[in-house]
């Protein structure tokens, strides 16, 4: 595919998005992601087709990534200089 045609289609490809609305929008980039994911030479790699959603579809979770199981933490609170 030429220069050309590539800047084609992504000057298509930017007016014909920003011209829905929002939701629309989303829901288009990502079918499109999805299609480019089909080609990519990183699809086996899980962070290749990263999809968008609204804030207001998240639901939070419990887990904090800052706690440390006890058994972790006694061994990390054993000081090796002490």
């Amino acid at each position: 595919m030429g220069d050309t045609m590539q800047q084609r289609l992504t000057q298509d490809l930017t007016q014909f998005l920003a011209s829905l609305p929002e939701d629309d929008r989303i829901k288009a980039i990502n079918e499109i992601r999805m299609a480019i994911h089909q080609v990519s030479p990183f699809r086996e790699e899980p962070v290749d087709c990263v999809l968008w959603v609204k804030n207001d579809q998240l639901v939070p979770n419990d887990y904090n990534p800052n706690n440390v199981a006890p058994p972790e933490k006694k061994t990390a609170e054993k000081n090796p200089l002490k």
